[in-house]
Protein backbone atom coordinates (compact mmCIF):
# COMPACT_ATOMS: atom_id res chain seq x y z
CA UNK A 1 0.00 0.00 0.00
CA UNK A 2 1.50 3.14 -0.71
CA UNK A 3 1.97 5.64 2.05
CA UNK A 4 0.12 9.26 2.24
CA UNK A 5 1.80 12.32 1.47
CA UNK A 6 2.94 13.84 4.38
CA UNK A 7 0.64 17.09 5.65
CA UNK A 8 2.11 20.31 4.17
CA UNK A 9 2.45 22.24 8.08
CA UNK A 10 0.14 25.65 8.46
CA UNK A 11 3.31 27.87 8.28
CA UNK A 12 3.99 26.36 4.96
CA UNK A 13 0.55 27.33 3.20
CA UNK A 14 0.28 29.94 1.00
CA UNK A 15 -2.59 31.96 2.59
CA UNK A 16 -3.91 35.64 2.33
CA UNK A 17 -6.53 37.44 4.40
CA UNK A 18 -9.51 39.89 4.16
CA UNK A 19 -9.91 42.30 6.72
CA UNK A 20 -13.51 43.55 6.50
CA UNK A 21 -13.61 46.69 8.17
CA UNK A 22 -15.69 48.92 6.38
CA UNK A 23 -18.59 49.15 8.45
CA UNK A 24 -20.40 52.07 9.84
CA UNK A 25 -19.90 53.69 12.80
CA UNK A 26 -23.13 55.99 14.03
CA UNK A 27 -24.00 54.08 16.83
CA UNK A 28 -20.46 54.13 18.23
CA UNK A 29 -19.54 58.07 18.09
CA UNK A 30 -16.59 57.27 15.62
CA UNK A 31 -15.21 55.14 12.94
CA UNK A 32 -15.30 51.41 14.37
CA UNK A 33 -11.88 50.71 13.67
CA UNK A 34 -10.84 53.01 15.90
CA UNK A 35 -12.93 52.15 18.87
CA UNK A 36 -10.77 50.94 21.73
CA UNK A 37 -10.49 48.17 23.14
CA UNK A 38 -7.84 48.04 26.18
CA UNK A 39 -6.14 50.49 25.14
CA UNK A 40 -5.96 49.70 21.34
CA UNK A 41 -7.45 50.36 18.25
CA UNK A 42 -9.99 47.81 17.31
CA UNK A 43 -8.38 47.43 14.01
CA UNK A 44 -5.20 47.17 15.21
CA UNK A 45 -6.10 44.38 17.41
CA UNK A 46 -7.31 42.10 14.48
CA UNK A 47 -4.82 42.80 12.19
CA UNK A 48 -2.26 41.78 15.33
CA UNK A 49 -4.21 38.60 15.39
CA UNK A 50 -4.31 37.94 11.37
CA UNK A 51 -0.20 38.89 11.15
CA UNK A 52 0.59 35.72 13.59
CA UNK A 53 0.03 33.44 10.91
CA UNK A 54 2.24 34.98 8.60
CA UNK A 55 -0.02 35.23 5.22
CA UNK A 56 1.15 36.18 1.97
CA UNK A 57 -0.67 38.94 1.98
CA UNK A 58 -3.84 41.06 4.09
CA UNK A 59 -6.04 43.16 2.48
CA UNK A 60 -8.20 45.76 4.34
CA UNK A 61 -11.08 47.12 3.13
CA UNK A 62 -11.97 50.06 4.92
CA UNK A 63 -15.12 52.44 4.31
CA UNK A 64 -16.47 55.19 6.88
CA UNK A 65 -13.61 57.77 7.31
CA UNK A 66 -11.29 56.22 5.57
CA UNK A 67 -8.41 58.50 5.67
CA UNK A 68 -8.99 59.23 9.44
CA UNK A 69 -8.31 55.45 9.43
CA UNK A 70 -5.28 55.03 7.65
CA UNK A 71 -3.62 58.50 9.67
CA UNK A 72 -4.37 56.84 13.18
CA UNK A 73 -4.24 52.94 13.13
CA UNK A 74 -0.85 51.33 11.56
CA UNK A 75 -1.60 49.38 8.91
CA UNK A 76 2.01 48.59 7.34
CA UNK A 77 2.39 45.59 4.97
CA UNK A 78 -0.62 45.56 4.15
CA UNK A 79 -2.67 46.68 1.11
CA UNK A 80 -5.74 48.95 1.73
CA UNK A 81 -9.00 49.00 -0.23
CA UNK A 82 -11.37 52.01 -0.23
CA UNK A 83 -15.18 50.33 -0.34
CA UNK A 84 -17.06 53.56 -1.41
CA UNK A 85 -20.38 51.49 -1.19
CA UNK A 86 -19.51 50.53 1.98
CA UNK A 87 -23.15 51.40 3.16
CA UNK A 88 -24.63 48.52 0.89
CA UNK A 89 -23.79 45.77 3.66
CA UNK A 90 -21.04 43.55 3.81
CA UNK A 91 -21.06 41.72 0.53
CA UNK A 92 -19.66 44.78 -1.03
CA UNK A 93 -17.00 45.22 0.68
CA UNK A 94 -16.08 41.91 0.65
CA UNK A 95 -16.45 41.73 -3.38
CA UNK A 96 -13.92 44.73 -3.18
CA UNK A 97 -11.51 42.89 -1.05
CA UNK A 98 -11.63 39.48 -2.94
CA UNK A 99 -11.27 41.60 -6.35
CA UNK A 100 -8.24 42.99 -5.00
CA UNK A 101 -6.55 38.83 -4.59
CA UNK A 102 -8.02 37.73 -7.99
CA UNK A 103 -4.75 37.05 -9.21
CA UNK A 104 -3.17 35.21 -6.73
CA UNK A 105 -3.24 31.70 -5.36
CA UNK A 106 -3.95 29.47 -1.90
CA UNK A 107 -6.66 29.81 0.57
CA UNK A 108 -8.11 33.17 1.94
CA UNK A 109 -8.99 34.29 5.56
CA UNK A 110 -12.04 36.04 5.52
CA UNK A 111 -11.74 38.14 9.00
CA UNK A 112 -14.27 40.51 10.47
CA UNK A 113 -13.15 43.93 11.85
CA UNK A 114 -14.82 44.10 14.63
CA UNK A 115 -13.78 40.62 16.50
CA UNK A 116 -11.07 41.56 18.98
CA UNK A 117 -10.75 38.08 20.68
CA UNK A 118 -10.07 35.48 18.13
CA UNK A 119 -7.29 33.20 19.07
CA UNK A 120 -4.36 33.26 16.46
CA UNK A 121 -4.48 29.59 17.04
CA UNK A 122 -8.03 29.59 15.24
CA UNK A 123 -6.14 30.85 12.38
CA UNK A 124 -3.85 28.21 12.57
CA UNK A 125 -6.13 25.49 12.97
CA UNK A 126 -8.23 26.37 10.12
CA UNK A 127 -5.02 26.31 7.62
CA UNK A 128 -3.90 23.30 9.01
CA UNK A 129 -7.50 21.72 8.14
CA UNK A 130 -7.23 23.14 4.98
CA UNK A 131 -3.63 21.56 3.96
CA UNK A 132 -4.74 18.16 5.50
CA UNK A 133 -8.47 17.66 3.26
CA UNK A 134 -10.48 18.90 0.34
CA UNK A 135 -12.68 21.34 1.57
CA UNK A 136 -13.27 24.57 -0.12
CA UNK A 137 -15.11 26.24 3.10
CA UNK A 138 -13.80 26.08 6.27
CA UNK A 139 -15.89 27.74 8.98
CA UNK A 140 -14.95 27.19 13.00
CA UNK A 141 -17.37 26.68 15.69
CA UNK A 142 -17.26 27.04 19.35
CA UNK A 143 -19.53 24.65 21.72
CA UNK A 144 -21.19 23.45 17.79
CA UNK A 145 -22.18 27.68 16.88
CA UNK A 146 -20.94 28.76 14.09
CA UNK A 147 -18.37 31.91 14.38
CA UNK A 148 -16.09 33.80 12.29
CA UNK A 149 -13.87 33.80 10.47
CA UNK A 150 -14.05 31.86 7.57
CA UNK A 151 -11.41 30.05 5.22
CA UNK A 152 -12.19 30.49 1.65
CA UNK A 153 -10.51 28.42 -1.28
CA UNK A 154 -9.24 30.77 -3.76
CA UNK A 155 -11.38 29.38 -6.78
CA UNK A 156 -14.36 30.52 -5.00
CA UNK A 157 -13.29 34.62 -4.88
CA UNK A 158 -15.41 34.79 -8.51
CA UNK A 159 -18.07 33.28 -7.02
CA UNK A 160 -18.34 36.75 -4.48
CA UNK A 161 -19.06 38.98 -7.35
CA UNK A 162 -22.54 38.21 -7.45
CA UNK A 163 -23.04 38.66 -3.65
CA UNK A 164 -25.67 41.54 -2.57
CA UNK A 165 -26.67 43.37 0.84
CA UNK A 166 -25.08 42.18 4.53
CA UNK A 167 -25.11 38.20 4.36
CA UNK A 168 -21.06 38.29 3.34
CA UNK A 169 -19.55 34.46 2.66
CA UNK A 170 -22.53 32.61 4.24
CA UNK A 171 -24.72 33.70 0.71
CA UNK A 172 -22.65 31.04 -0.72
CA UNK A 173 -22.47 28.56 1.79
CA UNK A 174 -25.52 26.14 0.38
CA UNK A 175 -23.65 25.88 -2.81
CA UNK A 176 -21.03 24.28 -1.59
CA UNK A 177 -22.57 22.04 1.37
CA UNK A 178 -20.42 18.94 -0.06
CA UNK A 179 -17.28 21.14 0.69
CA UNK A 180 -17.89 22.89 3.43
CA UNK A 181 -16.04 21.63 6.94
CA UNK A 182 -16.91 23.16 10.38
CA UNK A 183 -13.97 22.90 12.81
CA UNK A 184 -14.48 22.95 16.16
CA UNK A 185 -12.09 25.35 18.57
CA UNK A 186 -11.68 26.21 21.94
CA UNK A 187 -11.97 29.51 21.28
CA UNK A 188 -14.89 31.62 22.26
CA UNK A 189 -14.05 34.96 20.80
CA UNK A 190 -15.01 33.96 17.25
CA UNK A 191 -18.72 34.36 18.43
CA UNK A 192 -17.43 38.36 20.04
CA UNK A 193 -18.01 41.12 17.85
CA UNK A 194 -18.79 44.89 18.89
CA UNK A 195 -21.43 46.87 17.42
CA UNK A 196 -22.60 49.15 20.27
CA UNK A 197 -21.07 51.34 23.03
CA UNK A 198 -23.32 48.95 25.83
CA UNK A 199 -21.48 45.42 24.02
CA UNK A 200 -18.48 47.60 24.16
CA UNK A 201 -19.02 48.81 27.87
CA UNK A 202 -20.02 45.37 28.76
CA UNK A 203 -17.31 43.32 27.39
CA UNK A 204 -14.43 45.42 29.00
CA UNK A 205 -15.93 45.31 32.46
CA UNK A 206 -16.22 41.00 31.59
CA UNK A 207 -12.60 40.75 30.83
CA UNK A 208 -11.34 43.12 33.76
CA UNK A 209 -8.93 44.88 31.45
CA UNK A 210 -7.03 41.89 30.65
CA UNK A 211 -5.61 42.19 27.53
CA UNK A 212 -5.08 38.69 26.66
CA UNK A 213 -8.32 37.36 28.30
CA UNK A 214 -8.64 34.01 28.50
CA UNK A 215 -11.23 31.35 27.00
CA UNK A 216 -13.46 31.19 30.52
CA UNK A 217 -13.32 34.94 30.62
CA UNK A 218 -14.43 34.85 27.13
CA UNK A 219 -17.12 32.29 27.57
CA UNK A 220 -19.26 34.40 29.58
CA UNK A 221 -19.87 36.41 26.96
CA UNK A 222 -21.15 34.02 24.58
CA UNK A 223 -22.99 31.52 27.04
CA UNK A 224 -26.57 32.73 26.08
CA UNK A 225 -26.04 32.44 22.36
CA UNK A 226 -24.22 28.87 23.03
CA UNK A 227 -27.47 27.96 25.21
CA UNK A 228 -29.61 28.87 22.74
CA UNK A 229 -27.92 26.80 19.93
CA UNK A 230 -28.15 23.62 22.00
CA UNK A 231 -32.24 24.10 23.06
CA UNK A 232 -33.10 24.35 19.54
CA UNK A 233 -36.61 25.99 17.80
CA UNK A 234 -39.33 26.89 19.77
CA UNK A 235 -42.30 23.97 20.11
CA UNK A 236 -45.41 24.28 18.80
CA UNK A 237 -45.08 27.80 17.05
CA UNK A 238 -45.95 28.27 13.58
CA UNK A 239 -42.36 28.89 12.22
CA UNK A 240 -41.05 25.99 14.04
CA UNK A 241 -37.15 25.01 13.37
CA UNK A 242 -36.68 29.19 13.01
CA UNK A 243 -37.11 31.10 16.53
CA UNK A 244 -35.30 29.76 19.47
CA UNK A 245 -36.44 27.91 22.75
CA UNK A 246 -37.02 31.60 24.67
CA UNK A 247 -38.43 29.01 28.06
CA UNK A 248 -34.59 27.32 27.33
CA UNK A 249 -33.32 30.93 27.38
CA UNK A 250 -35.35 31.90 30.41
CA UNK A 251 -33.94 28.37 32.09
CA UNK A 252 -30.11 29.72 31.71
CA UNK A 253 -30.38 32.75 32.70
CA UNK A 254 -32.03 32.22 35.63
CA UNK A 255 -29.45 30.19 36.77
CA UNK A 256 -26.91 32.66 35.89
CA UNK A 257 -28.70 35.40 37.40
CA UNK A 258 -29.13 37.42 34.86
CA UNK A 259 -32.30 39.85 34.77
CA UNK A 260 -34.83 39.38 31.66
CA UNK A 261 -38.33 39.90 31.04
CA UNK A 262 -40.92 37.26 29.79
CA UNK A 263 -43.11 38.95 27.39
CA UNK A 264 -46.22 36.21 25.90
CA UNK A 265 -48.97 37.23 23.50
CA UNK A 266 -52.23 36.41 25.24
CA UNK A 267 -54.49 37.75 22.34
CA UNK A 268 -55.02 39.22 18.60
CA UNK A 269 -57.68 40.73 17.04
CA UNK A 270 -56.56 39.89 13.51
CA UNK A 271 -54.60 41.53 11.30
CA UNK A 272 -51.40 41.09 13.64
CA UNK A 273 -47.93 39.11 12.73
CA UNK A 274 -48.08 37.96 16.01
CA UNK A 275 -50.19 34.93 17.44
CA UNK A 276 -51.37 33.26 20.79
CA UNK A 277 -48.66 31.75 22.47
CA UNK A 278 -45.66 33.52 20.83
CA UNK A 279 -42.86 34.88 23.69
CA UNK A 280 -40.08 36.79 23.38
CA UNK A 281 -37.24 37.89 26.71
CA UNK A 282 -36.35 41.25 26.93
CA UNK A 283 -32.67 41.93 28.05
CA UNK A 284 -31.54 45.24 30.32
CA UNK A 285 -29.57 46.08 27.34
CA UNK A 286 -32.53 46.15 25.08
CA UNK A 287 -31.79 42.75 23.30
CA UNK A 288 -34.70 40.82 22.29
CA UNK A 289 -34.74 37.24 21.48
CA UNK A 290 -37.51 35.27 20.36
CA UNK A 291 -40.84 37.03 18.53
CA UNK A 292 -44.23 38.64 19.77
CA UNK A 293 -45.33 41.12 16.72
CA UNK A 294 -43.80 43.72 13.83
CA UNK A 295 -41.42 46.84 14.89
CA UNK A 296 -43.99 49.34 16.33
CA UNK A 297 -44.80 45.99 19.01
CA UNK A 298 -41.23 46.01 19.32
CA UNK A 299 -40.34 49.41 20.69
CA UNK A 300 -43.66 49.55 23.32
CA UNK A 301 -42.79 46.75 24.33
CA UNK A 302 -39.20 46.69 25.12
CA UNK A 303 -39.97 49.70 26.87
CA UNK A 304 -42.79 48.55 29.05
CA UNK A 305 -40.26 45.41 29.97
CA UNK A 306 -37.53 47.97 31.01
CA UNK A 307 -40.14 49.15 33.16
CA UNK A 308 -40.99 46.10 34.45
CA UNK A 309 -37.29 45.22 35.45
CA UNK A 310 -37.24 48.44 37.54
CA UNK A 311 -40.33 48.38 38.94
CA UNK A 312 -40.34 44.12 39.52
CA UNK A 313 -44.12 44.24 38.61
CA UNK A 314 -45.97 42.40 36.02
CA UNK A 315 -47.91 44.07 33.63
CA UNK A 316 -50.45 43.19 30.58
CA UNK A 317 -49.80 45.32 27.29
CA UNK A 318 -52.97 46.57 25.30
CA UNK A 319 -52.12 47.63 21.99
CA UNK A 320 -54.92 48.98 19.78
CA UNK A 321 -55.51 51.96 16.66
CA UNK A 322 -58.09 52.95 19.00
CA UNK A 323 -57.92 56.02 20.88
CA UNK A 324 -57.85 55.28 24.53
CA UNK A 325 -57.98 59.17 25.70
CA UNK A 326 -60.17 59.15 28.77
CA UNK A 327 -60.67 55.45 29.06
CA UNK A 328 -60.93 54.00 32.59
CA UNK A 329 -57.42 53.44 33.73
CA UNK A 330 -56.95 49.35 35.13
CA UNK A 331 -54.60 48.46 37.68
CA UNK A 332 -52.01 46.68 36.10
CA UNK A 333 -53.04 47.03 32.50
CA UNK A 334 -50.93 49.26 30.02
CA UNK A 335 -53.06 50.47 27.01
CA UNK A 336 -51.09 52.24 24.35
CA UNK A 337 -52.27 53.17 20.98
CA UNK A 338 -50.91 51.94 17.80
CA UNK A 339 -50.63 54.54 14.64
CA UNK A 340 -49.28 51.72 12.15
CA UNK A 341 -51.55 50.53 9.16
CA UNK A 342 -51.88 46.89 9.99
CA UNK A 343 -55.03 48.15 12.25
CA UNK A 344 -54.69 45.33 14.64
CA UNK A 345 -55.25 44.54 18.83
CA UNK A 346 -52.71 42.91 20.77
CA UNK A 347 -51.88 41.68 24.54
CA UNK A 348 -49.03 41.19 25.84
CA UNK A 349 -48.39 39.87 28.88
CA UNK A 350 -44.92 40.89 30.58
CA UNK A 351 -43.24 39.38 33.25
CA UNK A 352 -40.32 40.60 35.34
CA UNK A 353 -37.75 38.28 36.59
CA UNK A 354 -34.73 39.59 38.57
CA UNK A 355 -31.99 37.50 40.24
CA UNK A 356 -32.50 36.94 43.80
CA UNK A 357 -30.80 39.82 46.13
CA UNK A 358 -27.49 39.36 46.83
CA UNK A 359 -25.87 39.34 50.64
CA UNK A 360 -22.24 40.09 51.06
CA UNK A 361 -20.78 38.93 54.98
CA UNK A 362 -17.27 40.35 55.52
CA UNK A 363 -15.77 37.86 58.14
CA UNK A 364 -15.92 34.34 60.29
CA UNK A 365 -17.39 35.40 63.59
CA UNK A 366 -20.48 33.88 65.16
CA UNK A 367 -22.85 36.94 64.16
CA UNK A 368 -21.64 36.58 60.54
CA UNK A 369 -21.91 32.95 60.25
CA UNK A 370 -25.95 33.29 61.79
CA UNK A 371 -26.55 35.79 59.32
CA UNK A 372 -25.15 33.93 56.15
CA UNK A 373 -27.63 30.81 57.68
CA UNK A 374 -31.07 33.15 57.86
CA UNK A 375 -29.79 35.13 54.66
CA UNK A 376 -30.14 31.61 52.59
CA UNK A 377 -33.56 30.94 54.26
CA UNK A 378 -35.03 34.58 53.33
CA UNK A 379 -33.64 33.68 49.41
CA UNK A 380 -30.23 35.67 49.41
CA UNK A 381 -27.80 35.12 47.32
CA UNK A 382 -25.23 34.68 49.89
CA UNK A 383 -21.41 35.26 49.67
CA UNK A 384 -18.86 35.43 52.69
CA UNK A 385 -15.48 36.88 52.29
CA UNK A 386 -13.23 35.19 55.25
CA UNK A 387 -9.51 34.80 54.74
CA UNK A 388 -9.31 33.03 58.18
CA UNK A 389 -12.38 30.56 57.38
CA UNK A 390 -13.17 27.62 55.49
CA UNK A 391 -16.10 26.94 52.97
CA UNK A 392 -17.24 23.97 55.58
CA UNK A 393 -17.96 26.71 58.36
CA UNK A 394 -21.10 28.34 56.72
CA UNK A 395 -24.13 26.37 55.57
CA UNK A 396 -24.89 24.93 52.41
CA UNK A 397 -25.45 27.20 49.26
CA UNK A 398 -22.94 30.01 50.49
CA UNK A 399 -20.35 31.08 48.39
CA UNK A 400 -17.12 31.20 50.21
CA UNK A 401 -14.36 33.54 49.20
CA UNK A 402 -10.74 34.19 50.85
CA UNK A 403 -9.55 36.85 49.00
CA UNK A 404 -10.36 40.59 50.68
CA UNK A 405 -9.32 42.34 47.26
CA UNK A 406 -12.21 40.48 45.68
CA UNK A 407 -14.64 42.87 48.00
CA UNK A 408 -14.49 45.80 44.88
CA UNK A 409 -15.66 43.07 42.65
CA UNK A 410 -18.57 41.62 44.80
CA UNK A 411 -20.31 44.49 45.32
CA UNK A 412 -22.86 46.22 43.14
CA UNK A 413 -25.62 49.00 43.89
CA UNK A 414 -28.09 46.50 44.17
CA UNK A 415 -25.83 44.12 46.93
CA UNK A 416 -26.45 44.12 50.77
CA UNK A 417 -23.48 44.02 52.87
CA UNK A 418 -22.89 42.60 56.65
CA UNK A 419 -19.31 43.52 58.09
CA UNK A 420 -18.92 41.54 60.87
CA UNK A 421 -14.59 40.56 61.06
CA UNK A 422 -14.70 41.71 64.34
CA UNK A 423 -12.12 44.78 64.04
CA UNK A 424 -10.14 42.75 62.20
CA UNK A 425 -10.14 44.42 58.78
CA UNK A 426 -13.55 46.60 59.40
CA UNK A 427 -11.84 49.45 57.69
CA UNK A 428 -10.28 47.90 55.08
CA UNK A 429 -13.12 46.25 54.30
CA UNK A 430 -15.53 48.82 54.22
CA UNK A 431 -12.76 51.20 52.34
CA UNK A 432 -13.79 48.76 49.37
CA UNK A 433 -16.91 48.04 49.69
CA UNK A 434 -18.29 51.86 49.93
CA UNK A 435 -17.02 53.00 46.94
CA UNK A 436 -19.28 50.75 45.14
CA UNK A 437 -22.04 52.60 46.46
CA UNK A 438 -24.25 49.38 47.95
CA UNK A 439 -27.55 50.21 48.86
CA UNK A 440 -27.23 49.27 52.44
CA UNK A 441 -24.19 48.44 54.62
CA UNK A 442 -24.27 47.21 58.06
CA UNK A 443 -20.98 47.28 60.36
CA UNK A 444 -21.71 44.82 63.45
CA UNK A 445 -19.91 46.72 66.43
CA UNK A 446 -20.38 48.92 69.30
CA UNK A 447 -21.49 51.89 68.38
CA UNK A 448 -18.53 53.95 69.83
CA UNK A 449 -16.45 51.41 67.66
CA UNK A 450 -18.30 52.28 64.76
CA UNK A 451 -16.95 56.09 65.36
CA UNK A 452 -13.95 55.34 65.23
CA UNK A 453 -14.17 53.26 62.30
CA UNK A 454 -15.65 55.79 60.89
CA UNK A 455 -13.41 58.76 61.82
CA UNK A 456 -10.52 56.64 60.22
CA UNK A 457 -12.26 56.16 56.85
CA UNK A 458 -12.65 59.87 56.41
CA UNK A 459 -8.97 60.35 57.15
CA UNK A 460 -8.82 57.63 54.22
CA UNK A 461 -10.55 60.21 51.74
CA UNK A 462 -14.45 58.46 51.91
CA UNK A 463 -16.85 61.03 52.20
CA UNK A 464 -19.88 61.63 54.31
CA UNK A 465 -21.90 60.69 50.92
CA UNK A 466 -20.30 57.24 50.25
CA UNK A 467 -20.90 56.83 54.24
CA UNK A 468 -24.24 57.87 53.89
CA UNK A 469 -25.32 54.08 53.39
CA UNK A 470 -23.55 52.68 56.42
CA UNK A 471 -25.67 51.80 59.23
CA UNK A 472 -23.92 51.38 62.62
CA UNK A 473 -24.61 49.44 64.83
CA UNK A 474 -26.08 47.01 61.94
CA UNK A 475 -29.79 46.18 62.57
CA UNK A 476 -33.16 47.11 64.06
CA UNK A 477 -33.38 47.44 68.13
CA UNK A 478 -34.93 44.23 69.13
CA UNK A 479 -32.99 44.00 71.83
CA UNK A 480 -31.08 41.20 70.58
CA UNK A 481 -27.88 39.11 72.86
CA UNK A 482 -27.41 35.85 71.38
CA UNK A 483 -25.71 36.10 67.25
CA UNK A 484 -29.12 34.52 66.23
CA UNK A 485 -30.88 37.52 67.61
CA UNK A 486 -28.10 40.08 66.33
CA UNK A 487 -28.39 37.88 62.94
CA UNK A 488 -32.34 38.42 63.30
CA UNK A 489 -32.42 41.80 63.80
CA UNK A 490 -29.92 43.05 60.57
CA UNK A 491 -32.34 40.69 58.20
CA UNK A 492 -34.93 42.78 59.89
CA UNK A 493 -33.16 46.12 59.16
CA UNK A 494 -32.08 44.64 55.47
CA UNK A 495 -35.90 43.57 54.33
CA UNK A 496 -36.91 46.88 55.37
CA UNK A 497 -34.51 48.85 53.14
CA UNK A 498 -34.81 46.11 50.40
CA UNK A 499 -38.80 46.98 50.65
CA UNK A 500 -39.27 50.79 50.76
CA UNK A 501 -36.32 51.84 48.64
CA UNK A 502 -35.35 51.88 45.06
CA UNK A 503 -32.10 50.40 44.63
CA UNK A 504 -29.18 53.34 44.37
CA UNK A 505 -28.60 52.11 40.50
CA UNK A 506 -30.32 49.59 37.91
CA UNK A 507 -29.27 46.02 39.05
CA UNK A 508 -27.86 44.79 35.57
CA UNK A 509 -25.16 46.05 33.41
CA UNK A 510 -25.49 46.73 30.03
CA UNK A 511 -28.63 49.30 30.12
CA UNK A 512 -27.93 52.09 27.31
CA UNK A 513 -27.02 55.22 28.72
CA UNK A 514 -28.94 57.37 26.44
CA UNK A 515 -32.15 57.85 26.41
CA UNK A 516 -34.05 56.94 24.02
CA UNK A 517 -36.26 59.94 21.80
CA UNK A 518 -40.13 59.62 21.86
CA UNK A 519 -42.05 59.44 18.23
CA UNK A 520 -44.14 63.06 18.51
CA UNK A 521 -46.93 60.89 16.26
CA UNK A 522 -47.39 57.45 18.15
CA UNK A 523 -45.86 58.53 21.25
CA UNK A 524 -43.50 55.35 20.99
CA UNK A 525 -39.76 55.28 22.44
CA UNK A 526 -37.34 55.30 19.45
CA UNK A 527 -33.87 54.90 19.63
CA UNK A 528 -32.04 58.32 19.49
CA UNK A 529 -29.36 56.99 16.66
CA UNK A 530 -32.30 55.75 14.74
CA UNK A 531 -32.24 56.66 11.24
CA UNK A 532 -35.67 58.30 10.90
CA UNK A 533 -35.57 61.51 11.53
CA UNK A 534 -36.43 65.09 10.73
CA UNK A 535 -35.53 68.88 11.45
CA UNK A 536 -38.30 71.57 12.03
CA UNK A 537 -37.58 74.98 13.46
CA UNK A 538 -34.20 73.76 14.57
CA UNK A 539 -35.47 70.47 16.62
CA UNK A 540 -34.89 67.25 15.55
CA UNK A 541 -37.32 64.55 15.70
CA UNK A 542 -36.96 61.37 15.80
CA UNK A 543 -39.81 58.30 14.52
CA UNK A 544 -40.43 54.84 14.68
CA UNK A 545 -41.88 54.05 11.21
CA UNK A 546 -41.95 55.73 7.67
CA UNK A 547 -45.54 56.04 8.39
CA UNK A 548 -45.04 58.59 11.12
CA UNK A 549 -42.15 60.39 9.58
CA UNK A 550 -44.72 60.84 6.70
CA UNK A 551 -47.39 61.83 8.73
CA UNK A 552 -45.51 64.48 10.32
CA UNK A 553 -44.13 66.03 7.24
CA UNK A 554 -47.59 66.81 6.04
CA UNK A 555 -48.35 68.98 9.33
CA UNK A 556 -45.15 69.62 11.23
CA UNK A 557 -46.99 72.36 13.36
CA UNK A 558 -49.66 69.90 15.03
CA UNK A 559 -47.24 67.73 16.32
CA UNK A 560 -43.84 70.01 16.86
CA UNK A 561 -42.50 70.49 20.60
CA UNK A 562 -44.43 74.14 21.60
Amino acid sequence: MPSKPPRRPAAKMPVSAIVLAAGTSSRMGQPKPLVPILGKPLLRRVLDTVQQVHPTRIVVVLGSQASEVRRRVEIDGATVVVNPNFAEGMASSLRHGAASLRAGSGPVLVVLGDQPFVCPKTLETLVERYAAGKAKILIPTYEGVRGNPVLLDHGLLAELDGLQGDLGCRAIFPQHAAELVEVPVPDPGILIDVDTPDELAHLEEAVHGEASPGPERLRSLVADRVALHRAGPVRGLSRKGILPDVLALAIQLEREQEPFALATVVSVRPPTSGKPGFKAIIRPNRVVTGWVGGSCTGRVLVAEALRSLEDGVPRLIRLSPEAEDGAERVPGVVSRRLECESGGTMEIYVEPHVPEPSLLIVGEAPVAKAVAALGGFLGFRVTVVAPGARPSDFPDGVQWEPDLERLGRLTTPSTFVVVASTGLYDESALKAILPRAPGYVGLVSSHRRGQAVVAALKTEGISDDLLRPLHNPAGLDIAAREPEEIALSILSEITQARRTARPAAAPVPGTPAVAPSIDPICGMEVEATGPLHTTYRGVVYRFCSDGCLAKFRRTPARYAKV
